[in-house]
């Protein structure tokens, strides 16, 4: 085939796959339909709530801020949790989620010895997890998904929602241009247009229903936990039109589809909306991680259900499935916005580390972990590098599939994209700032800039959502964090698939943020000095076990949160330069 006409018969089917998803959007509702909507039952415990809910600020908390200056301060503030309470409760979860994953995951790799014996569910994805703090009313990410998911293949779908708001957030914006309204527009539309009923779901009553359900319901111990530090929980459900007729839309055990909406007063980061799903669900053999700017064709979400299914009985030890998109051609640029981990990746390699916020290299961090669990180390006989010296390499293909047939690709980001982009990133990032030119220019700089910032915040309704984003992410510092924990070196890697390079055998550190790897350990021992410690235990042993631990920071968690109110309430200049230094200094753990 001539390259023009592959080329163009690519293009032909790009563009068919973008319009199929296009024509499942409706057009947006009038104002007086989402006031219909803001009245329905579906939504109004949820309407109520968000009502009543008050964001109070302390006098200690402002004073600790800004030397006392209350004023200049509260308008910046998002309140502070309780990350200690939080730290435990996650704790909880966590561990009752790997109790239920060792068991999940002996079950599938007995059962795949014999296909027959396979586990069916009525829901080839049986849990959908989506984390969403951001939107906008050009984008409409999250109500655009919401449309496209097919309730034949996701059973559940939990949405973690990240709603920070201060007086600064709402004074002089339109309202209905900030993420809160065009998030909840979503969420109501999508409750009212789908027929979801909500559900008590601390109801002893409700609870027996459940062994009966269509669809795989949230355990409830899981959701009582995590009510104590949500802002609220919200459980729906969603019935065919015979059963709502006849159980008067209120019978869980005949509920299709569920829906429960988690929502936080601050931003706990993706790999917090990662684990949520895991931990509402600890029993289900797999789950749907899917970022708030995808959205699925016609047909997509079964065949990636078969697939999955496929590739199971193939790899009984897979531990992530991941799909690619439209635009990828093939390739995977990122293949962390739509994937599935697996109850064996769970009951081996853990849950994602909520150390790594609000985003980007959580993903390397879980990957790597994966590998170093379950991979295997294979001797093999570089090439021209290494010439015929014998060599270690990584093998994960049995871990981790990464699939880009055209059966499963995805639409990630504007429908017309032709690569990879972050709807966070593109939503929230900074523009780049223009050079001084003038002698004028460099002796006002700061001023201007203030100026400038003041401009752009009362132009932008989002300034402050992306100023607040960019600081919060730059104190915490997850890449540090991330370097620190593995010892990592950039490289693309051969294909550009991984943004961190493969480790060598001899190049990982044996266990995280130790700070030695098998190199060194061989080095000491030749010397003479000795690893061990204590009673006689090599702290350098082989054993993958502390890879595989969770922990929650919540010292280091208060510190960013912190630091972060504190540092939004100064104008731009060389002293708040040097005040973020200094607290991603105090605020790191390397």
């Amino acid at each position: 085939m001539p390259k023009w006409e592959y080329e163009r018969e690519w293009l032909d089917w790009e563009e068919g796959m973008q319009l199929s998803v296009a024509e499942l959007i409706p057009p947006l509702p009038s104002s007086g339909s989402l006031l219909q909507m803001s009245g329905h039952e579906g939504v109004l415990s949820l309407q109520k709530e968000l009502k009543d809910d008050k964001i109070q600020y302390g006098s200690n908390n402002n004073n600790n801020l800004n030397g006392g200056n209350e004023a200049a301060a509260s308008e910046f503030v998002v309140p502070l949790p309780d990350y200690e309470l939080m730290a435990n409760v996650r704790g909880e979860l966590a561990k009752r989620l790997h109790g239920y994953a060792v068991d999940s995951c002996n079950e599938h790799k007995a059962s795949s010895l014999n296909q027959h014996q396979q586990q069916q569910h009525r829901h080839s994805l049986p849990v959908m997890g989506i984390t969403v703090a951001t939107d906008t009313p050009t984008n409409n990410y999250l109500r655009r998904l919401l449309y496209t998911i097919d309730f034949d293949a996701v059973g559940s779908i939990v949405i973690t929602w990240y709603d920070e708001q201060t007086e600064s957030q709402l004074e002089g914006n339109e309202g209905d241009r900030l993420s809160h309204t065009i998030i909840l527009n979503a969420l109501e539309e999508f409750i009212v247009q789908k027929k979801f009923v909500e559900i008590l779901w601390d109801d002893p009553a409700q609870q027996r229903q459940q062994l009966y359900n269509k669809v795989q319901m949230a355990d409830v111990s899981s959701m009582k936990l995590m009510s104590k530090m949500a802002t609220s929980v919200h459980q729906y459900c969603r019935y065919n039109s015979d059963d709502a007729h006849r159980n008067n839309g209120h019978n869980p055990s005949s509920c299709q589809n569920e829906l429960i909406i988690l929502r936080f007063s601050t931003n706990l980061g993706c790999s917090s909306g990662v684990n949520n799903p895991l931990f509402l669900h600890p029993r289900a053999p797999h789950w749907l991680i899917v970022n708030y700017d995808i959205a699925y064709p016609p047909g997509v979400l079964n065949a990636m259900g078969t697939e999955l299914q496929k590739t199971l009985l193939s790899k009984p030890d897979l531990a992530v499935h991941t799909f690619g998109y439209i635009y990828g051609r093939g390739k995977i640029e990122n293949p962390w916005s739509n994937f599935v981990m697996t109850s064996c990746a769970v009951a081996k390699a853990g849950i994602w580390d909520e150390n790594i916020f609000p985003a980007y290299y959580e993903d390397d961090d879980f990957r790597d972990r994966i590998r170093y669990i379950m991979g295997e180390w294979v001797d093999v006989i570089g090439h021209d590098v290494f010439r015929n010296i014998p060599h270690k390499l990584m093998n994960d293909t049995h871990l981790i599939r990464y699939q880009t047939d055209r059966s499963v690709a995805v639409a990630h980001g504007p429908l017309s994209a032709t690569t990879y982009l972050s709807g966070t990133h593109e939503a929230l990032k900074e523009e780049p700032e223009e050079e001084n030119h003038g002698i004028v220019e460099w002796l006002f700089a700061a001023k201007a800039k203030k100026a400038k910032k003041k401009k752009i915040q009362q132009k932008d309704p989002y300034y402050y959502e992306k100023e607040r984003w960019n600081i919060y992410k730059e104190v915490a510092d997850g890449e540090r964090y991330f370097r620190c924990k593995h010892g990592a070196l950039p490289d693309p890697g051969k294909h550009g698939e991984d943004s961190l390079r493969y480790f060598s055998w001899h190049e990982r550190f044996i266990q995280p943020f130790v700070n030695r790897t098998r190199l060194t350990k061989l080095k000491e021992r030749m010397t003479g000095r000795s690893a061990e410690i204590g009673r006689g235990l090599d702290v350098f042993s082989d054993d993958p076990l502390p890879w595989s631990l969770w922990s929650f920071n919540a010292t280091r968690r208060k510190c960013v949160h912190e630091a972060t109110n504190k540092l939004l309430a100064m104008p731009p200049s060389e002293e708040k330069t040097e005040t973020i230094s200094k607290f991603k200094e105090s605020c790191s753990v390397c």
